[in-house]
């Protein structure tokens, strides 16, 4: 019926002029009923992270430690057991008597294992709150060692104690440890991006071989660190006497 209908009304085209204005009206209702709506294929959604989030992470990161600290020194002997004085010489003994080596190696060793646990945490992508509780957790054992040396050797002594030969250790650990968190904050996150269909594996791929050389940094970090915090130890050890 179609066709036939097609071929009366190029009939009426050829004999018929008046019936040429129907058939261009016909034309444009068909035209507008036929209108083909084309098919949008949609990307796959990318995450963008923006710059300033990171600064965010590492300003969060140092409240963190901060807060530990402060847990630390403050909550000692309620619901830490501090160190005995015992504990304390025998420790210090070590760190004075060691040599350049020793503490060099203790140090780096030390610091090496915090930054390690941290490290691997990256690779999951549900770590993130291991992630922010491990600055928390060293930085209240650093507070609990100075409610220690206060308690056992006075105020003065203390303080100074802890400032030769816990310090520096510290704040190279800490420095280093709240970098390569940050760096496994953001890994992590790729991970569960990519893991729920928000990322492609190319991006997850690049992210990993930058935070495999981000580690590698932080490694030699911890081995300068060491040699730095034996240098201060044994330029320190010769004005304490245990």
């Amino acid at each position: 019926m179609e066709f036939v209908n097609t071929l009366e009304k190029e009939r009426n085209l050829i004999y018929e002029p008046d019936a040429v204005a129907q058939a261009d009206e016909d034309i444009k209702i068909y035209a507008e009923q036929a209108e083909i709506i084309p098919f949008e294929f949609s990307a796959p959604h990318k995450i963008k992270i923006r710059k300033g989030d990171g600064n965010i992470v590492g300003i969060v990161l140092i409240i963190l430690s901060v807060v530990g600290f402060v847990i630390g020194i403050t909550f000692c002997g309620d619901f830490f057991q501090p160190l005995t004085e015992n504990q304390l010489d025998h420790s210090l003994t070590a760190k004075i008597k060691g040599g350049f080596f020793s503490n060099a190696a203790a140090s780096f060793i030390t610091t090496s294992l915090w930054n390690l646990s941290a490290f691997l945490l990256g690779f999951s992508s549900i770590s993130q709150p291991a992630v922010f509780l491990l600055p928390v957790i060293k930085c209240t054992g650093t507070g609990i060692m100075l409610f220690s040396l206060i308690k056992a050797y006075g105020v003065l002594n203390g303080l100074l104690t802890f400032c030769a030969f816990v310090l520096p250790s510290f704040v190279i650990g800490t420095v280093l440890m709240l970098y390569i968190c940050r760096c496994a904050l953001k890994t992590s996150g790729r991970l569960f991006l990519y893991i729920s269909g928000r990322d492609t594996a190319s991006r997850l791929n690049e992210l990993y071989r930058e935070y495999l050389s981000k580690g590698l940094v932080v490694l030699i970090g911890c081995f300068a660190g060491g040699i730095i915090d034996a240098l201060i130890s044994l330029l320190c050890s010769n004005f304490f006497v245990i």
